[in-house]
């Protein structure tokens, strides 16, 4: 299988304005589906303290702000300056009436006090993180005790039968129609290297645990191409 070397920050670039069209057709706007579920098991209340880590195109905080309410702003981060201008550009036309902020900013260094949000999520970002035990320790220091995280990421399919078939899809399929999307083949063959090198759901579990996280999981999606992972910062911490 071919393995590509790029600048992930490039690619990012790259596919901004063509995003969330393509993430509709690769997974059958299925993603959407995902998204609601993150934000339902995140059980957000009203005025609630929110940050999304990797926003991107901000999908996540137009759920979010619509969670929180108009009064209170939900904070976005995302280390790629295309991405956030759509999502500034998204956000702008869907959600009028509600306050929110994006930072271009590194993950693993986060610009904010300890114990700062109640709500903390990561929807296809933790994957793309050079230093994840380092991204998941910046979630925990600025977290709440008591406050809760969820990471929604794309995993592998785990029915015997399935699972051959979504490989030969993601494998070989996936990376060819992002090419005709967005004429960046590396983009998605990067996509496919970096699912492909992930974590299991089991060691994400696991590092949630080792980092200080308690009822740490998982919920596989769709068969199991992609999960929630969740985590609850202790009370006594």
């Amino acid at each position: 299988m071919r393995q590509v070397s790029i600048n992930i920050h490039d690619v990012f670039s790259s596919i901004a304005p063509k995003y969330d069209k393509l993430n509709t057709i690769l997974t059958l706007n299925i993603d959407k589906l995902w998204r609601k579920k993150a934000i339902n098991l995140c059980a957000i209340k009203e005025n609630d303290k929110v940050l999304d880590l990797c926003c991107g195109t901000c999908k996540m905080i137009e759920l979010e702000c619509k969670a929180v309410g108009a009064n209170t702003k939900v904070i976005g981060v995302d280390f790629n300056k295309a991405m956030i201008d759509v999502g500034y550009n998204n956000l702008n036309k869907l959600l009028r009436n509600y306050k929110f902020d994006l930072i271009q900013g590194d993950v693993t260094e986060l610009p904010f006090a300890d114990n700062t949000f109640q709500n903390i999520t990561i929807a296809f970002g933790l994957r793309n993180v050079p230093d994840k035990i380092k991204a998941i320790s910046e979630m925990y220091r600025v977290l709440k005790p008591g406050g809760r995280i969820v990471c929604l990421e794309l995993s592998k399919p785990e029915i015997p039968v399935f699972k051959n078939i979504y490989n030969l899809y993601f494998n070989y399929v996936l990376p060819f129609i992002g090419y005709l999307g967005t004429q960046d083949k590396s983009a998605y063959y990067y996509l496919r290297d970096s699912v492909n090198g992930f974590m299991t759901k089991d060691q994400l579990r696991d590092e949630f645990e080792h980092i200080g996280f308690k009822n740490s999981g998982f919920k596989s999606l769709t068969f199991g191409i992609a999960s929630l992972h969740y985590g609850i910062k202790p009370l006594n911490n």
